[in-house]
């Protein structure tokens, strides 16, 4: 009789613990998720994936963070050297927010040798999982976007002036 009383108690031990280690592992928020919906100049294409050195980049994503975001990082870096910049944000406007349209303008330093980045956008959360996206990025010299035509105003008034 005494077994039988002790394998009833062990077996509704274990069903406890397993419940409630179950319930624990379903509390746990996901990963933050990130998309680069547009990324680039923002001159005629958004998402051209082009950024001008001594500009910016138009930077658009979309983030859900269950565990509430705690930053969002931009890490840029060359693809054959050693080039890099960084940008972290915390503004009250992304930290502590579930579901979010990062948006911002990424000023590409002056010196930033032209030529092929990636770019990680990094979203750290509140309960210290992070989840990233990439993209290319394409940094061409600041002298390429003042004689390309994307001013397009002085452009016009060249025109009206000849």
């Amino acid at each position: 009789m005494k077994r039988k009383l002790f394998l009833g108690a062990m077996l509704l031990l274990s069903t406890n613990v397993l419940f409630f280690s179950s319930c624990e592992k379903e509390d746990t928020p996901s990963a933050p998720t990130v998309k680069i919906t547009e990324l680039g100049s923002g001159h005629d294409n958004p998402n051209d994936k082009i950024a001008y050195a001594g500009s910016d980049a138009h930077i658009e994503a979309e983030i859900t963070a269950d565990g509430l975001i705690e930053s969002i990082t931009v890490e840029v870096h060359q693809e054959d050297g050693d080039y890099e910049f960084n940008k972290v944000y915390t503004d009250a406007k992304y930290v502590g927010v579930k579901n979010v349209t990062f948006h911002e303008h990424l000023e590409i330093p002056a010196e930033a040798p032209e030529g092929e980045y990636h770019l990680h956008l990094v979203v750290r959360d509140q309960e210290g999982q992070t989840g990233m996206a990439e993209s290319e990025l394409i940094i061409k010299p600041a002298s390429e976007n003042d004689d390309d035509g994307h001013d397009h105003d002085d452009e016009h008034d060249h025109d009206h002036n000849h």
